[in-house]
């Protein structure tokens, strides 16, 4: 059980980043909070990683440089650079359900780059995650769909969850090296290729405030690097499907935070998330033995109530740690 809290602690920490993200980027560029924040995170990460498994960088073949490279390009750049981007445009609560459709977006790669097969429920899954966001889109106002003029930041947040797919799949084929080397080095490629556009774009320091250092810091601290050891220290004890699972909760995060801090939480966004997950939970879990009827039965029925986790591990394909 207590995996599963460091799980739902690491997915606190970047539901605060959409809350952080939002501040930082009333005062600086997305591409200063990007590099600012990786480069605190990459003198943190690199000495951490040195110390739990020392490396040789000669060691690393070329192709597994080109993945890293791969990551640092798309996973650390354009994935944060198009994520602070959203949130100079839209809401954090709207950017963590798009978020969410990070699955969407990798099953249709799945499809038609790697040749992998779909099922029906997952189509389904599809289009009930694909209406889920045209419904917090659109407030609601689905009739005024083919009218509408689209946020900015909404858009810029699907092309964030495209990012990360990629980014995903370029980390699937390292296998040399530990989870945490892997970050460290992709996050040191990322703002190596960040570094030589910094002189071109102004960096207002007279604007910043307090807030906005702040911001600055947990995004960093508690965003990158905390939520990164605890996501990766999870993954060695529970597998990669059912600890995706507890990403949806980012989103119900985000909107808890927001209210508790005076932001407003619309009934669209809370139908439209509800089924946005829903979606994503058909996509998610495998075709396999356990269907969620026997899945169901195989729990007992009197204290049904004290296995939530236990039902989505089961129901994700994955051992139950409770």
């Amino acid at each position: 059980m207590w995996i599963w809290l460091l799980l739902m602690l690491c997915n606190l920490l970047w539901a605060g980043n959409f809350i952080s993200g939002k501040i930082a980027a009333g005062e600086f560029p997305p591409f200063w909070i990007s590099l600012l924040r990786w480069s605190i995170a990459a003198a943190i990460l690199l000495p951490l990683a040195f110390w739990a498994q020392p490396f040789r960088l000669r060691s690393i073949d070329r192709k597994t440089w080109f993945y890293l490279a791969a990551m640092g390009l798309f996973g650390i750049d354009l994935f944060t650079l198009f994520t602070y981007s959203a949130l100079q445009y839209s809401s954090p609560v709207n950017v963590s359900l798009i978020s969410t459709l990070t699955p969407v977006f990798a099953m249709l790669f799945a499809a038609f780059a790697l040749k992998t097969r779909i099922y029906r429920r997952q189509y389904l899954g599809l289009l009930l995650a694909v209406f889920g966001v045209a419904f917090i889109l659109t407030r609601g106002n689905l009739d005024q769909l083919g009218a509408m003029q689209f946020n900015r930041g909404d858009m810029l947040m699907l092309f964030a969850d495209m990012s990360w797919v990629f980014y995903t799949a370029a980390g699937k084929n390292i296998t040399t090296l530990p989870p945490i080397t892997t970050t460290a080095l992709s996050t040191l490629l990322g703002v190596a290729f960040l570094l030589p556009f910094a002189p071109l774009i102004p960096l207002p320091v007279e604007a910043v405030s307090r807030a906005g250092v702040l911001s600055i810091l947990y995004i960093s601290l508690g965003a990158s690097v905390c939520a990164f050891i605890l996501w990766n220290f999870a993954l060695q004890r529970v597998n990669l499907t059912a600890a995706s699972i507890s990403m949806n909760l980012i989103p119900l995060y985000t909107a808890a935070i927001t209210v508790l801090l005076g932001g407003t939480f619309y009934r669209a966004q809370l139908i439209g998330g509800l089924l946005v997950l829903l979606g994503i939970g058909c996509i998610s879990v495998p075709a396999g033995k356990y269907s969620w009827r026997t899945a169901v039965k195989m729990l007992p029925a009197r204290r049904l109530w004290v296995y939530p986790l236990r039902l989505i591990t089961l129901l994700a394909g994955g051992k139950s740690v409770g």
